[in-house]
């Protein structure tokens, strides 16, 4: 299956940024015609963070997101390119369900963000009302490299349904017990968050160094990165 997959990935990539897709070279070929195909054109990298890669079909994620951005490379004819890093795309050696192997993980996606310009972060509610914690340290970390962030909130892939991100202290009044006597506090006791925004005040915080708020959805996200790039060139 895995296979399969990665011969549909390559073939639809191609496709979407060459137009056509006569021959099926390894993922890291296409890529790197689109970083050669146009004289003096740029290329940007961006980080897909997520907790797409804990969905069903995660590799399938990953290959839509880097479509949708072959797409956009085409449709806009930007002047410079941007190409999507996406955890996945790391092979990892002795693979195992094993503490040496989430630690290779680790490194591998490090490695990723190190190389990418950018990082765009689904912020969708995971597993509680608060974001994936994963996800959070990313964002964080190309923060920390003074790497500008970006972020979008889409649930549908994991709850079958569009939400609106919304407040976070209204997230955490929905989906965690709260006290009966004390307003603005869980049912532990410990106070609740409340500065009015969509989730922890660090991590939208970090939105300062990007749009500086959360997109629609992960193709406004890209769109952009790519208004920052052009203002930059301007």
């Amino acid at each position: 299956m895995t296979s399969l997959k990665r011969f549909l990935a390559i073939t639809l990539i191609m496709a979407l940024a060459q137009g056509c897709a006569s021959t099926v070279t390894p993922l890291s070929t296409v890529e790197s015609h689109a970083a050669t195909s146009a004289v003096d054109q740029s290329t940007y990298y961006i980080y897909l963070a997520g907790p797409e890669v804990f969905l069903p079909d995660p590799i399938g994620a990953g290959i839509a997101k880097k479509a949708a951005i072959a797409r956009l490379n085409k449709d806009n004819k930007w002047p410079f390119t941007l190409i999507g890093l996406y955890p996945m795309d790391n092979e990892i050696e002795g693979f195992a369900a094993d503490y040496k192997t989430g630690i290779k993980i680790y490194h591998a996606n490090i490695a990723l963000m190190d190389k990418a310009d950018f990082i765009t972060a689904n912020m969708v509610r995971f597993r509680g009302p608060s974001m994936d914690v994963g996800t959070a340290f990313e964002m964080g970390y190309m923060a920390g490299l003074k790497k500008p962030v970006f972020a979008y909130y889409d649930a549908k892939p994991f709850y079958g349904n569009d939400e609106k991100p919304g407040l976070y202290a209204d997230r955490v009044a929905k989906y965690y017990p709260l006290s009966k006597e004390k307003k603005g506090f869980d049912v532990h006791g410990q106070s609740i968050e409340n500065f009015k925004m969509e989730d922890n005040l660090m991590m939208i915080g970090s939105l300062e160094t990007g749009e500086n708020k959360i997109s629609q959805n992960f193709e406004s996200a890209i769109m952009k990165i790519a208004e920052m790039l052009k203002k930059r060139q301007n």
